[in-house]
């Protein structure tokens, strides 16, 4: 039995290990992530359906719809967005991990409870600007619209359905919802 749960073990860890979302991070961000959101994992490609990672992998994709990275302040630095999934429950949360010298630091976008197991996505865009969905008629009360980025773009949402636009401005995160 002793033998059989260590194959498992060994296993189980080799197969987080090649997941395409900790290919995308690095390591020092994977443990400064257990570190700083305890209750949560680190995001892993299988957080989201076999078929839809078929999806992403055949247009080009990483085969990950729970990292993604791009120099969101302007400091030449990749930085990530994350969508971290509970270790018990129904619990979620969309953070962006700052590369700074000293390490990573975190910025909590959304909260994601009750929205695991809907096909959800975090990515990035370029700098530009973005418009509030038509389709959504008016700006909620936390949207800025239209939302200039001089820098890159984050993104969450759920997989052919909505998402958010999310920008780093002097300091502060901007955001406006740009498709429904």
């Amino acid at each position: 039995m002793k033998i059989l749960t260590l194959i498992f073990v060994i296993f189980s860890a080799s197969a987080v290990a090649d997941d395409a979302c900790r290919r995308l991070m690095p390591p020092s961000l994977v443990g400064a992530t257990v570190k700083a959101f305890g209750d949560f994992h680190p995001p892993l490609a299988t957080n989201n359906t076999a078929e839809d990672i078929k999806w992403l992998i055949n247009r080009g994709g990483s085969g990950c719809f729970g990292a993604a990275s791009a120099d969101f302040d302007g400091d030449g630095r990749k930085d990530f967005i994350l969508r971290l999934t509970a270790k018990d429950g129904d619990k979620g949360a969309v953070v962006v991990a700052f590369a700074k010298k000293q390490g990573w630091t975190f910025e909590k976008l959304a909260d994601a409870s009750g929205l695991n197991g809907l096909r959800l996505f975090v990515d990035v865009a370029s700098p530009g600007t973005y418009e509030l969905s038509r389709a959504l008629g008016s700006p909620g009360p936390n949207d800025t619209t239209p939302l200039k980025c001089s820098n890159a773009a984050a993104m969450f949402g759920q997989i052919e359905a909505w998402d958010i636009t999310y920008c780093y401005n002097e300091g502060k995160w901007q955001r406006v919802q740009t498709s429904d």
